[in-house]
């Protein structure tokens, strides 16, 4: 007879799991009380299995456990209670050490040899990243909101230096909180071993992805490659993700069934969304049961795309990406601001000049930072951008798909970023982006050899823009706008400088769109149980309603010239040992577009762990500027200086 669920559940803290080297990593496993052999399945973070995500993920690692499933969530190497040290972000040792934790899962007494790996961010990067090693008894994976390589999606985004993801919000968080002691302190005390060891070898993982990397193929060698994975893969993400393209490559690449689920959503769980949440548990729940239980529940015979269309509202099933009925129109750039579907019978110029304050009223798209909305008016990037503006709709419009940009341009410079935007124009005027992109004219992607501009020198810039499926109703025009900063999304370039635009015969400039026909016959669309509400994060990992996740846009001096970026988030955690982590994170980051090479990112970074035995302080400043990054830690035990270091970091070229 098939079992009750839900199941009821057990824990187990620091499962302690052995690698090929000897180190021991720490796991807690939510396991079925029952007794009995259960499929495995385990995410994989540097992130605290004890506190942070570790916590907040708990509703889900119950629920999965719930249904009949062995559930671990793993430390990293040298984070909260595993041992080593992991010096790099996204090294190598994560992808060994991961597959010597599927092999051990599917030995245990508790297991039925078959495992599974998810996670969202890191913890999806990590199931690709374990996948394409290929262990044995790994049968699937689900992945949210990750992404095969890291350094093009977000470090050095198609070849210009992140600034908003990368160095305010996570790599100099995560400078902290790696330096973080096991949340539990063991009788023997192997935690101030694993601790002391860690903070002997630390290194602040942002350092990697500015100036040199510490070896020549450092990020080639981290690239995930998508056709050496064989097993069933599952790719949740979100229209506003900076991984929504990376999602699309894993289904269109992955050597095995592949599905993927794409909705109105930021970088967040199915379920606790604050836009459209749907039943994402049941959804990869069911991909478990066909992949690691062999349940016959028809998965594989759906269509394997689902997306959710904007302002239409709803769900669709679709047989392929891209979606074979499209059609692809160009619009035309002319010096008239317009866009036309006629080219310019002549070549045809326009002037730009550089702004690096550009971007600031997009600040949210495409964010990880779940909390902040998604823009609407689009009015201040919009004039500080050139702006090419279409006539209005006769008729509804979808598109869905990736939309194009082809630019000839020349520069008084001989490095600059390029960035595309495409808006939709409501009929009172209001601006808002639908699909964005950027990209480097010196180099083709983050890992090509750079080429410099020569001064005037015409060249073809393609830039692709996020995916994105959305109708523009009869009325409203469609807007590319292109500018040479993306603030604070990426950092700007630090020299001020004239770009001109070139269209006309045979260098034309380009918007194309994805366009697929409206369609009046039935249309197959998935049906998702609703959102459980029981999967929200417990009361003790909410944030802390005194200071909640916040940003501000500050335009300074009467002539506006000087745009600064507050942003502060955070958290407070409790576990089950009494003990409290409390994190505050605070970045400003200013750019002057009079000076814009005198750009500057400060953040503070702390950690507070109180429990029983003592007090940890642990905080991090930083100052990352065009030219060289810095960070100064200090660690307290109840007030008194246990600890300090600090490093820098000197860039000599801001972009090669």
């Amino acid at each position: 007879m098939p079992a009750d669920f839900p199941m009821v559940v057990k824990k187990v803290r620091d499962v302690l799991i052995p690698m090929r080297d000897g180190v021991q990593l720490a796991a807690n496993l939510y396991l079925p009380e029952k007794p009995g052999k259960y499929p495995g399945i385990f995410s994989f973070y540097p992130y605290l299995k004890d506190g942070w995500i570790g916590i907040s993920h708990e509703p889900h690692h119950q629920y999965f456990a719930s249904q009949g499933y062995a559930v671990m969530q793993v430390d990293f190497r040298g984070t909260g209670a595993s041992g080593g040290i992991n010096p790099y972000v996204l090294d190598l040792q994560e992808r060994m050490d991961g597959y010597d934790i599927v092999e051990w899962m599917a030995e245990q007494a508790w297991c039925s040899g078959s495992v599974g790996i998810w996670g969202i961010s890191y913890g999806g990067i990590t199931a690709l990243s374990i996948a394409s090693t290929q262990p044995p008894h790994l049968q699937a994976i689900a992945q949210i909101s990750g992404t095969f390589d890291n350094y093009e999606w977000l470090f050095r985004t198609h070849g210009c230096r992140g600034l908003l993801l990368a160095d305010v919000d996570w790599g100099t968080r995560m400078a902290a909180c790696n330096l973080l002691p096991p949340m539990y302190q063991d009788q023997e005390g192997r935690w101030e071993d694993l601790w002391r060891e860690r903070l002997e070898a630390n290194n602040p993982w942002f350092l990697d992805w500015h100036g040199e990397p510490p070896d020549t193929d450092h990020w080639l060698r981290r690239r995930i490659e998508l056709n050496e994975i064989k097993v069933p893969t599952f790719a949740i993400c979100g229209w506003y993700d900076a991984y929504t393209a990376p999602a699309f490559r894993v289904f269109d690449e992955v050597d095995a069934p592949t599905r993927v689920l794409m909705g109105p959503w930021k970088h967040t769980l199915p379920d606790i969304s604050p836009v459209v949440p749907i039943g994402g548990a049941h959804e990869i729940g069911r991909w478990w049961d066909r992949w690691l239980k062999g349940v016959a529940n028809g998965v594989e015979d759906e269509p394997p795309v689902a997306i959710y269309v904007q302002v239409l509202d709803e769900w669709r099933y679709e047989t392929e990406w891209p979606i074979a009925r499209t059609s692809f129109e160009r619009l035309y750039l002319s010096t008239q601001q317009t866009l036309s579907a006629d080219a310019p019978s002549s070549v045809e110029t326009t002037r730009y000049q550089y702004d690096s304050r550009v971007g600031s009223g997009s600040i949210s798209y495409n964010g990880h930072r779940v909390h902040l909305q998604i823009p609407d008016d689009q009015s201040f990037d919009d004039h500080a951008s050139l702006a090419y503006t279409g006539q209005p709709l006769e008729e509804d419009l979808e598109l869905t798909g990736e939309p194009k940009v082809q630019v000839v341009l020349s520069a008084s410079t001989d490095e600059l970023t390029l960035v595309a935007k495409l808006c939709i124009v409501s009929p009172d005027g209001k601006s808002r982006v639908i699909s964005r992109g950027n990209a480097n004219p010196a180099r083709k992607d983050a890992h090509a050899v750079f080429t410099p501009l020569d001064k005037g020198e015409r060249r073809r810039v393609d830039v692709s823009m996020h995916p994105t499926s959305i109708v523009v109703r009869k009325g409203e025009r469609l807007r590319l706008c292109l500018a040479g900063a993306d603030f604070p999304e990426l950092w700007p370039t630090p020299r001020p400088y004239d770009m001109e635009i070139h269209s006309g015969q045979g260098e034309e400039s380009w918007v194309q769109l994805p366009i697929v026909p409206l369609r009046s016959e039935p249309i197959l669309r998935p049906e998702f149980e609703a959102a459980r509400t029981d999967l929200s994060p417990p009361e003790t990992s909410l944030e802390d309603p005194d200071s909640r996740q916040q940003y501000d846009i500050v335009h300074q001096r009467l002539d506006k010239r000087v745009t600064t970026f507050k942003t502060q988030q955070s958290m407070r955690n409790r576990v089950e040992s009494g003990t409290v982590l409390y994190g505050l994170h605070s970045a400003i980051v200013t750019t002057d577009a009079d000076r814009p090479g005198s750009t500057n990112l400060r953040t503070d970074s702390r950690f507070e762990l109180d429990r029983p035995t003592g007090a940890v302080s642990v905080r991090v400043r930083s100052l990352l500027t065009h030219f060289n990054v810095n960070a100064k830690a200090e660690i307290k035990i109840d007030g008194e200086l246990f600890w300090e270091n600090s490093w820098r970091k000197d860039i000599d070229d801001w972009i090669r």
